[in-house]
């Protein structure tokens, strides 16, 4: 039951500081009227950062105090699967969304942002587990501030109960994402090949039946036409 709470808050805890990192990126943005692509960047390894602190100050320091004793191992793991699930989540939102203002994909500038985003993820998990291994490293104003804001937020009464269905929301898309990853990880461990492999196989069968159904084709017509010619023969000869 823990474990769902932990998933639960931290459910919480993104989406509350995606509205409020909402807030400062639309102020930057009307304030610089064109942001560049390093700005953008920029921006986006902010809010990996301040999710990978959040993260952490949630093991070390629990949301909404909970049973369970703070900074546990298991509990560490976990906070890195959950926030590694969001960020893979974030990077499937971007492509479509990208496919939605191009049109089509420039396979380029897919490929492209597609490695800048799992390098921004990998980076943002290995901050994030140091930050868990030196907790001061997060011990900041911004931090603080962000952390005190997010519980004042849900500790209100109507927004509570919005953001609670948000949580439970999360909950369940970070354990259908869990289910799934877990499938992939046991059909890898069981050995099952690939599709693609066995339609390859199943091709190159087809292809050899269709070889020997050529050559037998041809041997039937070459002894028809051999058994043709034999019969002409005999009746020109009688």
């Amino acid at each position: 039951m823990e474990i769902v709470k932990f998933i639960f808050y931290l459910g919480i805890i993104y989406t509350i500081f995606g509205l409020l990192w909402g807030i400062v990126t639309f102020l930057y943005k009307a304030v610089r009227v064109e942001v560049t692509n390093t700005e953008s960047t920029i921006l986006k390894m902010g809010s990996y950062y301040f999710l990978a602190s959040l993260t952490a100050w949630n093991v070390v320091k629990p949301f909404n105090a909970t049973d369970r004793a703070s900074g546990s191992y298991a509990y560490i793991a976990l906070g890195g699967i959950v926030l590694c699930f969001y960020l893979i989540g974030k990077l499937q939102k971007s492509r479509i969304q990208l496919f939605g203002n191009q049109g089509r994909f420039s396979p380029e500038l897919n490929q492209k942002n597609q490695r800048l985003h799992l390098l921004l993820i990998g980076i943002t998990l290995l901050l994030y587990v140091i930050t868990v291994l030196f907790p001061q490293i997060a011990d900041n104003a911004i931090n603080a501030w962000f952390y005190g804001k997010i519980a004042a937020i849900y500790d209100t009464v109507f927004l509570n109960f919005i953001f609670g269905i948000v949580g439970a929301v999360f909950l369940l898309q970070i354990l259908i994402q869990g289910a799934t990853a877990s499938g992939k990880l046991l059909d890898l461990l069981g050995g099952k090949t690939s599709t693609k492999g066995t339609g390859n196989r199943t091709h190159h069968s087809s292809s050899s039946d269709f070889d020997d159904y050529e050559i037998v084709e041809d041997d039937d017509s070459q002894h028809s036409e051999t058994s043709n010619n034999g019969e002409h023969n005999n009746f020109l000869n009688p």
